[in-house]
């Protein structure tokens, strides 16, 4: 079991399309669980084993002992006689013979799941073929008439010795109950166990048996529903069961699922490994667990440089429009896709506007969404409008635990239940991302367009979460949101005081911790005049000057929409940490030296 990870927008489907693709000749399905998350796991399994049956090359699958279960779960038997229900089965299972009955067990089984892949829902001519061949055996005998399909109910490859009519009863039982969650469970670990058990009959099976080099694949999108963790769960628990008496008799099934992250973080850690991208490389020693978990890589700012090189742009510095595309998006792939389309239709004259990218439309049409709502678009797919508000308030949240302090001051309108069920699983995954870090500069840019009393604003969002530090003891927390509400005075003349108190390299940590907060939408001004009428606003007394200068100056350059017009503010960084560092008794430390030699390398890079 191979789950795919990544943020949405990381290019899971895209993976899965591929595969599909590359499978053409090899016996596969694809379904999408989130598309069909009222599905059950029977009506799964049927549509992959309909289109598993499918007509390949070297393959001509069937599964008789899983279309039986299904038709005993259809039947209308009288369950307050043993005896007569006994004769019910029987008699149905000689009945339905004909290829019309078939048909319509598989539809009807399968139907709603097969609609949504939009392949036609006629049944493969193979499995209709074999279904009517086992269906329409005629020798004496109850045992021989049903065959070795239906005697499996009584084994089940483990040993039983249970009669399969009676298990099949029970089957018919539990379908008319199946709003019990033990019967559900019941019903989906057989129909599982069949599934599985015509999976290893079948590729033992004909003369080509020997050249299937290749296991039936099955390809999961959004694994991470209730039906999509339900499905692999009890597929596991089948395998499990059956690798107790059989350890060597792997079924030949090979399942692909993508997932967010949830799937993996549920399973105990004893039962899945992870994989990099290292390990996949031919020889390499693959884990041995139920569950193998490999994460989508972010691209790097080399495979961006070289998306942007193939673009054939007219452009005097691809490094510098590369830099400043990686640190828009972080090198989630959806994002940087849309904002190298946006350049590719309007390239920078002279320097490089990153809001130019996101405020991009397409040319024809002034109405169509920009590249930035088209971006929050593709992470927020399936996200109810009702939920955007405050998932705009809590992007301005640095932590979780601040988020959900955010619902206890009834600043959210889906309250503590709606925060804990729908804001933190998108806001607080797993493992963080470019796609989780972009997604959060979109929604605080939607935080500062807020107008009206309909929601909370800018300052008053970072006002609460300023006092909700400020309680927690959480000074670096406290200084962020307070630059982030443009109290730049406040947060100069504190570092100023905590200069001398704290140690060089964990007073710069601070400031560099302090400076990501986010900034209110830029004016266009260039940027180092950004700097100095900032520091003018701020009325900073003389001593805290050079302290202030450096925090606002840090802070334009941390932001992924500040221009390419970067050259001058690197510089005045490096002047105003040489100033800074010779306030410290002893004169500069290494830490300020080594940050100044950094920011003058780095003035060379920019406008």
């Amino acid at each position: 079991m191979l789950v795919v990870e990544g943020f949405r927008g990381t290019g899971k489907s895209a993976l899965l399309s591929t595969l599909d693709d590359m499978l053409a000749q090899v016996p596969h399905a694809r379904i999408d669980l989130e598309t069909n998350r009222h599905a059950s796991v029977p009506e799964v399994l049927s549509a992959v084993a309909f289109d598993l049956s499918r007509t390949y090359p070297k393959y001509e699958l069937r599964f008789p002992r899983f279309i039986i279960g299904q038709l005993a779960m259809r039947l209308e038997l009288d369950l307050t006689d043993h005896s007569q229900a006994y004769k019910q089965v029987e008699t149905a299972l000689e009945r339905y013979r004909d290829m019309d009955t078939v048909r319509q067990v598989l539809v009807d089984t399968a139907g709603s799941v097969l609609a949504s892949t939009g392949l036609p829902i006629e049944p493969p001519e193979s499995l209709v073929r074999y279904a009517v061949t086992w269906l329409t055996r005629h020798t004496p005998g109850r045992q021989l008439a049903l065959g070795t399909f239906q005697n499996w109910y009584g084994h089940r490859d483990l040993g039983l010795h249970n009669d399969p009519i009676d298990v099949l009863i029970d089957l018919n039982h539990w379908a008319a109950t199946a709003d019990d969650e033990y019967d559900r469970q019941r019903i989906d670990e057989l129909l599982l166990a069949a599934f599985l058990a015509d999976l290893r009959s079948e590729f033992a099976r004909g003369r080509r048996a020997d050249e299937r080099s290749l296991n039936a694949v099955v390809l999961l999108d959004n694994a991470d529903s209730e039906l999509g963790r339900r499905f692999l769960g009890q597929l596991v628990h089948a395998r499990r069961q059956r690798a107790v008496g059989e350890p060597d008799d792997a079924d030949p099934l090979t399942v692909v699922a993508t997932s967010r992250g949830l799937l993996l973080s549920e399973v105990p850690e004893a039962d899945r490994a992870r994989v990099e991208p290292e390990d996949l490389t031919a020889g390499a020693d693959r884990p041995r667990c139920w569950w193998v978990g490999y994460r989508l890589p972010d691209l790097t700012e080399d495979e961006v440089g070289r998306a942007i090189a193939d673009m054939g742009l007219h452009l005097g510095k691809h490094q510098r429009l590369t830099r400043l595309v990686h640190d828009l998006t972080g090198g989630h792939p959806a994002s940087t896709s849309l904002v190298l389309e946006a350049i590719a239709h309007d390239v920078p004259a002279k320097w490089i506007e990153p809001e130019a990218f996101l405020t991009h439309t397409e040319r024809r049409d002034q109405h169509a969404p920009t590249v930035a709502e088209r971006v929050l678009d593709r992470l927020l797919a399936g996200t109810s409008e009702t939920a955007m508000p405050d998932l705009v308030t809590c992007a301005a949240a640095r932590r979780r635990s601040d988020g959900l302090a955010l619902a206890d001051r009834d600043l959210l309108t889906c309250g503590l239940t709606g925060y804990v069920e729908g804001i933190d699983p998108l806001l607080w995954p797993e493992e963080h991302s470019a796609g989780l870090t972009v997604l959060r500069r979109l929604l605080t840019r939607r935080l500062a367009e807020r107008t009206g009393p309909d929601a909370p604003g800018w300052s008053e969002v970072h006002g609460a979460l300023r006092h909700i530090c400020r309680a927690g003891g959480d000074e670096e927390g406290d200084l962020y949101h307070a630059l982030a509400d443009g109290e730049l005075g406040f947060v100069a003349a504190h570092l100023h005081r905590r200069l001398p108190e704290l140690d060089c390299p964990e007073w710069y940590e601070l400031v560099q911790a302090v400076v990501a907060a986010p900034r209110l939408p830029r004016t266009g001004a260039v940027p180092v005049d950004e700097v100095r009428a900032l520091v003018e606003a701020a009325a900073l007394e003389p001593p805290v000057v050079p302290v202030g200068r450096l925090v606002a100056a840090l802070h334009v350059v941390s932001d992924p929409f500040t221009d390419s017009r970067r050259g001058d503010v690197h510089l005045q960084i490096a002047d105003d940490l040489a100033e800074v560092g010779r306030m410290r008794e002893g004169g500069p430390h290494a830490v300020f030296l080594e940050a100044a030699r950094h920011h003058r390398r780095e003035a060379e890079w920019w406008d």
